[in-house]
């Protein structure tokens, strides 16, 4: 019997393919799709069903594909956060009227 957070690879095309965790398991095993099938980790919200049978004859155990520390996945998740609160700030509406006040300034210094 499938558990919780377990993962799972189909072994056959009737499912798209990837990485998919199991985030259900009662009567009916209840799988999300977390990984393309490239491995990289993707936010499908696919929601697949399937009996304790099917898991067993269509689909194989794999490892936890977010297992692992990846240095470069860390530093581009921390520029991409950077960046975007950035980008934030510089849209919201504090900046705007300090970048125009700064403007004022400095007509009146000159």
């Amino acid at each position: 019997m499938a558990e919780v957070l377990e993962h799972y690879r189909p072994t056959d095309d009737t499912r798209p393919p990837g990485v998919y965790r199991v985030v259900g398991a009662t009567d009916e095993i209840t799988l999300l799709r977390v990984t393309d099938a490239d491995g990289r980790r993707v936010a499908t919200g696919e929601i697949h069903y399937v009996s304790p049978h099917i898991l067993d004859s269509e689909f194989v155990r794999t490892t936890n594909p977010d297992v692992g520390f990846s240095p470069a996945s860390a530093v581009r998740n921390a520029l991409s956060g950077l960046y975007w609160s950035v980008r934030r700030f510089v849209s919201s509406s504090f900046f705007i009227p300090l970048n125009q006040l700064l403007r004022h300034f400095r007509q009146l210094v000159r």
